[in-house]
């Protein structure tokens, strides 16, 4: 076997290098694992998060043997930050005994680095079943002993190792190993160095990596001149955008996309531990339970999730009534699944459950505690990974960190800061779905030293600062003492003129070098190129542009040319129509309507359409209350659970309700970083509630039913016959006067102290006028049921009661509200029924004369006037809220079609 050895090859390609057999490309790392190989030392890969454990755990041993640990130079290090500590210590180890130093016969006085790094390693024992697995130094220090000893005369099968690098100039004790090589029969030439030359230089400069993209697709697109030679692709950064490029001119994609930690299947653990520590984010949860992590089996198939579907569903769908765990719609889910989902599905509703309603306490995360949390997570990993690599990358991301929190004390609780830092180093990184390298006719590479472009063409993308390896810096006292323990140590310019010099090599060894720079990336400018700016000095080369490749229906770079065609104009998606006219579709009229729905109707019957009778909604894991409607129904809930519990709740009860019910329907609030919010929140709860309850007694209304459910015939009289609908919802707050005359309450929490006094002033308020009409139907009432508001937020009624609003306010005609309600659903229901479906929310900003973009204060005075309007002629106008929600790019209002 032939080899053809150098500092830079890790990672190259197997039969890429010289000679008429061909010979095998390696760096360090690979020839050590050859080498092990050869002589029978393979073992199975250690994680580095192991040796990390393994190596915190030698520290924790070393200060419990001492008399004064203080004494321990890392010793208060270690104390605030075990993790980092121990890491580090491992880092500095692992560099010293790469250089050769053996501290176990190290007597007497010695820095205090190396002195801490002694006393500890007097009790590693290196070895897969020792107390610290073997690192890349030891494992090279393996090889030498094996070598120097039994194996010396052991046949390697191995004829020449080529070198590209004298051996003296190599660090540590690899001027050795291929001294011993050699000793074994084994042939260490060094290469001849290269004839300097410098390559024909062409540098494309763009502002953008769309631009530049588009120059590098082109030049790889263009046919190639016979002098070009072979064409490697150097690529320095990510091709992403490069592959798209290729793609739009049927080329093959490059593939070389950075791995990375931020990888879908890197964060499951993560997001699972977020989850299972109080206090419990409820969007973290949603977002869990919404988690795919496979395609489906075909094409048509849904998505495996992490949580199975019969128990997902459920719950999001709970968690989008109420934005907690553990209320009464929390439970009804649990029980439906229990009663009659899958086997799958149950056990994983009932790991969630007890995960959310008895989550570990942030300030007492103990290591036997979270391992015990995990084993649910690495089952059903294990059920749905079907041989996935990048399932497979999580799982073991998971078992990896059950064995590191095996390793640690389990009755010390882990700060959340190390926990996250030991849950990083388990992860690594992972590659990107679209780093696939395709077949094409151009080879790739992505180190300038890998290069083997000998006289032909190298086109390197995104040249920029070289990312040389830091190597660890010793003072000179350090350097002495580990000379004497019989390492050898370089200077670092030393060793990264081992990396520069291999890099300048390959680059010289191109005919020609067309270097194009995308210019800043994620925002940030790329440093500039040291290899480029040696290259730039030697040919004087100036800088292009992509414009300036044009040469009238030509582009031209480097040799190679395409003509140049001006694409046809596009034009966006035209507006869509104010209204939409399909066929008749009597099918679309509606069997239920609530309020909700009659209000969506009236204001934007495009909305409604989309949303109630064709389904189109946002997915639950996007649809979760939050703000004011969150904070509104949590204080909806204190009201009913107060009148149910107490017949005259005080401050203290009504915050201790409050208190009882934000779990179950306000988590977020529970958050860190919201503390101040939430007091605000309970502050106005308190006070408003007592004003609530305060007011209604000295009105002497008596409170008898909140959030009282309605069922009741509606019939609607449509141009195509009476349609009969069931009316239904529930009202907040229902009363009754000392007389026996009902009341009916609506509780709103809304910043605005006006909105709803001026619906109720203009007789608009058609939500009071419904609930109305259901407490005429259920009672069989003469005269209609006093209706107003109150106003969580402000702690004030809105009513026509002076006992309880001393406005002195008018009553409200709800007879006429609820009339003219009416005939507004009934004229949309016979367009619909027709085939003619209005955008309301559009409609009227083009009346107004308004684009999109209108201001805040425009659209309030269109909405004042148009509301004048239809109430002069007798008519109804709903404020439609389009704008600020899901349906606003189906409706027109945001995106390209605005």
């Amino acid at each position: 076997m032939r080899i053809e050895f150098g500092w830079s090859l890790d990672g190259t390609a197997w039969a890429d290098g010289t000679g008429a057999r061909g010979a095998a490309r390696m760096g360090p790392r690979s020839l050590v694992q050859l080498l092990q190989n050869r002589l029978g030392l393979t073992r199975p890969a250690v994680e580095p998060a192991v040796r990390v454990a393994q190596y915190v755990r030698l520290v924790e041993e070393h200060l419990a043997s001492l008399p004064d640990p203080s004494a321990f130079w890392p010793a208060r290090s270690f104390a605030v930050d075990p993790w980092s500590t121990g890491r580090q210590l491992l880092r500095w180890r692992d560099e010293a005994v790469a250089t050769g130093w053996r501290p176990s016969g190290v007597e007497g006085p010695l820095p205090e680095r190396l002195a801490a790094l002694r006393d500890l390693e007097r009790t590693v024992v290196v070895g897969t079943a020792g107390t610290l697995a073997p690192s890349p130094a030891d494992d090279l220090a393996e090889l030498i002993a094996l070598l120097e000893g039994d194996a010396a005369t052991w046949p390697l099968g191995i004829e020449e190792v080529a070198l590209h690098e004298p051996p003296e100039r190599l660090p540590g004790r690899w001027p050795h190993l291929f001294s011993l090589l050699t000793t074994a029969g084994v042939d260490c030439p060094v290469l001849p160095a290269p004839e300097a030359g410098a390559p024909a230089l062409t540098v494309v400069e763009a502002l953008d990596e769309w631009s530049a993209a588009d120059v590098a697709a082109r030049y790889l697109a263009a046919p190639a001149a016979p002098e070009d030679g072979p064409l490697t692709v150097l690529a320095a950064r990510g091709t992403d955008v490069l592959d798209r490029a290729l793609h739009r001119r049927g080329l093959p994609a490059v593939g070389h996309v950075e791995p990375s930690t931020d990888r879908a299947h890197h964060q499951v653990l993560g997001l699972f531990l977020d989850v299972a520590t109080a206090p419990v984010d409820v969007h973290q949860l949603a977002a869990l339970l919404d988690l795919r992590v496979l395609p489906g089996a075909d094409g048509d198939a849904e998505p495996v999730g992490l949580v199975p579907a019969a128990a997902r569903r459920r719950l999001l769908r709970a968690l989008g009534r109420e934005p907690g765990v553990g209320g009464p719609a929390w439970q009804e889910a649990l029980g439906q699944i229990a009663a009659d989902g899958p086997a799958p599905a149950i056990e994983a509703a009932r790991a969630v459950d007890r995960m959310v309603t008895e989550p570990l306490p942030a300030e007492g995360l103990r290591p036997d505690l979270l391992s015990a949390r995990l084993d649910w997570l690495v089952e059903r990993l294990r059920a749905v990974a079907r041989g996935e690599g990048e399932l497979l990358a999580t799982l073991t991301q998971v078992r990896t960190l059950q064995q590191v929190l095996g390793m640690l004390d389990p009755a010390a609780p882990l700060a959340r800061r190390t926990l996250q830092q030991v849950i990083d180093s388990c992860g690594g990184s992972g590659p990107s779905p679209r780093a696939v390298r395709e077949v094409a006719d151009w080879a790739v590479t992505t180190r300038p030293a890998q290069l083997r472009a000998a006289g032909g063409t190298v086109l390197w993308w995104g040249p920029s600062a070289e990312e040389l390896p830091a190597g660890q810096r010793w003072d000179a006292a350090e350097v002495t003492a580990l000379e004497a323990g019989g390492g050898q140590v370089l200077d670092p310019a030393a060793v990264a003129s081992l990396q520069v010099d291999a890099a300048l090599a390959g680059l010289r060894g191109a005919r020609r070098v067309i270097a194009v720079l995308p210019g800043p990336f994620a925002e940030e400018a790329p440093g500039p190129s040291g290899l480029l700016a040696h290259l730039e000095a030697a040919s004087g080369a100036e800088r292009l542009s992509p414009e300036s490749l044009i040469d009238g229906d030509t582009w031209r770079l480097a040799g190679r040319a395409l003509p140049v065609t001006t694409p046809t104009e596009e034009h966006g998606e035209p507006v869509p129509p104010l209204e939409r006219l399909i066929a008749p579709a009597p099918h679309l009229l509606p069997e239920r309507l609530s309020y909700t729905q009659a209000a969506s109707l009236l204001a934007c019957p495009q909305h409604w359409a989309l949303e109630y009778a064709l389904d189109v909604r946002p997915a639950e894991v996007a649809a979760l209350p939050t703000g004011a409607r969150m904070i509104g129904t949590l204080v909806h809930a204190v009201v009913e659970t107060l009148v149910h519990e107490h017949a005259h709740p005080t401050a203290e009860q009504i915050g201790a309700t409050f208190d009882a019910l934000v779990p179950q329907l306000a988590s977020e609030l529970d958050l860190p970083g919201r503390a101040a919010e939430r007091s605000e929140v309970r502050e106005r709860t308190v006070r408003s509630l007592g004003a609530l309850f305060r007011g209604l007694a000295d009105a002497g209304l008596r409170i008898t039913g909140t959030e009282s459910r309605f069922s009741l015939p509606l019939t609607l009289p449509l141009a195509a016959g009476p349609h009969t609908v069931t009316f239904v919802g529930s009202r907040d707050v229902d009363a009754v006067d000392a007389q026996g005359r009902p009341s009916v309450l609506d509780l709103k929490w809304s910043r605005s102290r006006t909105r709803y006094g001026d619906l109720f002033d203009t007789g608009e308020a058609i939500q009071l006028a419904a609930y109305a009409w259901t407490v005429a139907q259920e009672q069989s009432l003469a005269e209609p049921a006093g209706v107003g508001y109150f106003l969580l937020r402000s702690g004030e009624f809105v009513s026509a009661d002076p006992a309880l609003d001393p406005r002195r306010r008018t009553p409200m005609d709800v007879e006429d509200a609820w009339s003219r309600m009416l005939a507004g659903i009934t004229t949309v229901l016979d367009e619909v029924a027709s085939g003619t479906v209005r955008a309301g929310c559009r409609t009227l900003f083009e009346e107004a004369g308004l684009d999109a973009g209108a201001t805040w204060a425009q659209h309030a005075k269109a909405v004042t006037a148009a509301r004048a309007t239809a109430r002069a002629a007798g008519g109804l106008l709903v404020e439609d809220h389009c704008a600020g929600s899901e349906y606003a790019q189906l409706c027109g209002l945001t995106g390209d079609r605005r």
